[in-house]
């Protein structure tokens, strides 16, 4: 049996074909594709349409190339987008990328009508302005509700695609753990936050467990792939969460960082803790595998190196690798410059090293003046937040988390690994790098039977792919940085 996994990200997406070969699962990527938002009108949008085609030709690879005429195949995404699908089932609108706009021009009108706080406790979401409750209540604001009211339904991406292909309409558990429309008590929708927002109560179908079927491509629907035997699996449809189940150890309360566009910081937990303190942290509690919570606080990540190199590669001309930009960093002086990663100032895209730049200025460190002072200043800020987080998380939690895994493909920033070893004071392991693939291919595998359970699957995925240590070094030098951080954090 082969397993297909589609990973769409914020800047790329990808499909990985995999096989289980023995006791270790034997993956390669098959094909890559950019993704970027687009800026039009004024709003920000995703090009849905390009990412079904790109989806379509990962599968035909899959299928023509490779030989795999019988597969499953997952698919998981970033979350918080949807589309609509009206009573005829065709796409209504464009995609809105979860960074627009709409959703702060309308964040005093819809918090007047629900708290924050109440949000929060009622579903254990994080308060975010890309959360989906957001994006469809600014819709209801700014006149866009006659849309969500004559759909037939809003389906999150990966829902939406799978929908494309099979034309069966369902909501993924840990997609819809996000929504900031969940009760977690429940889990099922809470009609009382959607009614109090103008959302309709039933606009999302029925919530499904991870890794139930999502139907079998139908050639009707995709006819350059008639006759391919295909079956569509909700696998944790949420990239983190697919992350998360790739974790490749059978350790308890162990730490894990999903390095991507966004560094999602946390641990498994039981059930969400639901504390003042959380609240004030902005903690969140998302569905993962298992129906285990995972106990996250989003970081800005990558996002901003990724911002900065692009930026600089406009300036030289030229592309700005990552071996590069390591380079230029580890020529830098250590400890001279630091930001707060999530400072308002770093979330839209678009001239990030005068950002940086800026924000140093301002908070009195100088300005750093070259490429290498400034994303050694983002990295080091980095690690630093990451143990900022981890030491809150561990106050609520009452216990330590003694290692550290960095999922994804900011795993392969040996630099920042280090540094998070360095400042974290704690072993960190890197791996596997296509954590959100390989959680996927897992899922896949568990839902037909090949293997039996997720401890089977943790355990097959530490014995089939590398995973690099870090042992810290120097930990005793970082710590007057980190006050002078944690000063900064309360600014």
């Amino acid at each position: 049996m082969k397993y297909l996994g589609f990973d769409l990200g914020a800047s790329s997406g990808k499909m990985m074909l995999g096989e289980l070969d023995g006791a270790r699962l034997k993956a390669e990527v098959i094909h890559r594709f950019p993704n970027r938002q687009i800026l039009a009108a004024g709003a920000l949008y995703w090009d849905i349409l390009n990412i079904y085609s790109n989806l379509k030709n990962g599968i035909e690879k899959a299928v023509y190339e490779s030989g795999a005429e019988k597969l499953t195949l997952g698919l998981d995404s970033f979350c918080n987008d949807f589309g609509l699908v009206d009573r005829e089932g065709r796409l209504v609108n464009q995609v809105y990328c979860y960074r627009d706009e709409r959703t702060r021009r309308k964040a005093q009108e819809i918090y007047a009508k629900v708290s924050q706080k109440e949000l929060y406790m009622e579903t254990g979401s994080q308060t975010a302005l890309f959360n989906t409750v957001i994006q469809m209540a600014a819709m209801v604001e700014e006149g866009e509700g006659y849309l969500l009211e004559k759909c037939r339904h809003a389906l999150m991406l990966p829902d939406l695609l799978a929908y494309f292909l099979t034309g069966r309409m369902q909501t993924e558990y840990t997609l819809a753990s996000v929504t900031q429309m969940l009760d977690w008590r429940t889990n099922s929708w809470h009609s009382g936050i959607m009614r109090r927002l103008g959302i309709r109560e039933d606009i999302f179908p029925k919530i499904v467990p991870t890794g139930t079927s999502s139907g079998v491509l139908e050639g009707t629907r995709v006819p350059e792939l008639a006759g391919a035997c295909v079956q569509v699996v909700s696998v944790c449809g949420h990239d983190t969460a697919s992350a998360i189940a790739a974790l490749p150890t059978t350790k308890e309360h162990v730490a894990y960082i999903s390095s991507g566009t966004w560094s999602i910081v946390g641990t498994e937990v039981e059930k969400p803790i639901l504390t003042e303190e959380a609240f004030r942290l902005n903690i969140a509690y998302e569905g993962g595998i298992d129906y285990r919570y995972r106990m996250i606080k989003n970081v800005m990540g990558l996002w901003i190196l990724q911002e900065c190199q692009s930026d600089y590669a406009r300036r030289i001309r030229e592309e700005c690798s990552h071996a590069y930009t390591a380079y230029e960093a580890e020529k830098a002086p250590a400890r001279r410059y630091m930001i707060e990663p999530d400072d308002a100032s770093f979330y839209m895209p678009g001239n990030m090293l005068e950002k940086v730049a800026q924000y140093c200025e301002k908070t009195g460190q100088g300005r750093p003046e070259t490429f290498g002072e400034i994303v050694r200043a983002v990295m080091e800020s980095l690690a630093m937040k990451y143990r900022y987080m981890l030491e809150k998380m561990e106050e609520i939690l009452g216990y330590r988390l003694e290692e550290i895994y960095i999922l994804g493909g900011g795993g392969q920033n040996r630099l920042l690994d280090q540094l998070t070893a360095d400042v974290c004071g704690r072993v960190v392991y890197a791996g596997p790098y296509e954590a959100g693939l390989v959680g996927n291919l897992m899922v896949q595998m568990r839902s037909v039977g090949e293997i039996q359970s997720l401890k089977e699957g943790r355990q097959m995925i530490r014995d089939s792919f590398e995973i690099a240590e870090f042992v810290p070094q120097k930990h005793e030098l970082w710590e007057e940085s980190y006050s002078q951080f944690k000063r900064l954090l309360e600014m």
